[in-house]
């Protein structure tokens, strides 16, 4: 799929279309191959030729299985996009948004600005809606109503916000590079878009990192709750032992049976025993209770 944007040629290629014209464009095969790995073990770059700027991205929203990857290729009248992966037309759709975003003729660096914010676009909303989402979790925790769940949730919030910290480093990264301008591919007031779209990447990166401390704080606060019921049931086991020594002692000191005990012998021996007890269960327990041990 080849289109003309004023001087600059744009081509949205297929892994295979992209080996057919890699040649006679000049790109490395070193790079094409990097667009034959294995998306699992994909990770996002950006790399400088003399002619050329090349980049992959491994794009997510937090789920493995909806990751997609595309390769970008940047030369002098060329903007080249390689579908490696697109799970749900996201890429595809806004590659075509971004040439609707403007009327062709204005610069190349408006056009891949365009296209790199497409790969953000609504991403605000979502850190929004995954903040409010640990917020009812913390509540949750402070309600005492996190059931079995909990923790599966935390786990995948957790695995959720590492996907998207990687895929904001990535976005940085490429937007840094193009800034830096160092094979002279671009002109310098143009700049200013990539300078834009890197400190969009670097707020969003910014979000997932708080968000990710309020994961860690809340972590500690569902563990600090568990500690506390684990040390409330102890404190149980606790004061039952402590009321229930006493009678131990009382019926493993009458149990001995010995010959010269008198209160073998003794008429009321067992009722005064078993008062005893009582006594002594009842005086622990008030006891216990004033000291507000229990």
């Amino acid at each position: 799929m080849l289109y003309r944007w004023g001087d600059t040629m744009v081509a949205y290629l297929s892994v295979e279309e992209l080996e057919q014209n890699a040649p006679a464009w000049g790109f490395a095969p070193s790079t094409v191959r990097q667009c034959r790995a294995d998306v699992r073990h994909f990770r996002g770059g950006m790399e400088v030729y003399d002619t050329y700027s090349f980049g992959t991205l491994k794009r997510t929203g937090g789920d493995e299985s909806g990751t997609d990857c595309i390769a970008l290729y940047i030369k002098e009248g060329l903007f080249v996009i390689v579908d490696i992966r697109d799970s749900d037309g996201s890429t595809r759709a806004g590659f075509e948004g971004a040439l609707r975003r403007f009327s062709p003729g204005p610069s190349a660096e408006k056009l891949i600005f365009a296209f790199l914010d497409t790969m953000v676009e609504g991403d605000a909303k979502m850190l929004e809606e995954l903040e409010f989402a640990l917020s009812a979790l913390e509540e949750q925790v402070l309600c005492g109503e996190a059931g079995e769940g909990f923790t599966a949730a935390l786990l995948h919030h957790k695995k959720q916000l590492l996907l998207l910290n990687s895929y904001y480093e990535q976005l940085v990264e490429i937007g840094s590079t193009l800034g830096e301008n160092e094979n002279d591919l671009f002109k310098e007031e143009e700049l200013r878009y990539f300078k834009i779209f890197t400190d969009r990447a670097e707020r969003l990166s910014r979000n997932v990192r708080a968000l990710r401390e309020q994961l860690s704080q809340l972590r500690e606060v569902y563990q600090s709750v568990l500690d506390m019921r684990l040390n409330r049931t102890m404190k149980r086991f606790t004061v039952l032992s402590a009321v229930f020594l006493p009678l131990n002692l009382i019926t493993g000191w009458y149990g001995m049976n010995f010959q010269g005990m008198p209160e073998l012998s003794w008429r009321y021996g067992y009722p005064f025993v078993l008062l005893l007890s009582v006594f002594v269960g009842v005086f622990f327990v008030i006891f216990l209770h004033r000291r507000h041990w229990m």
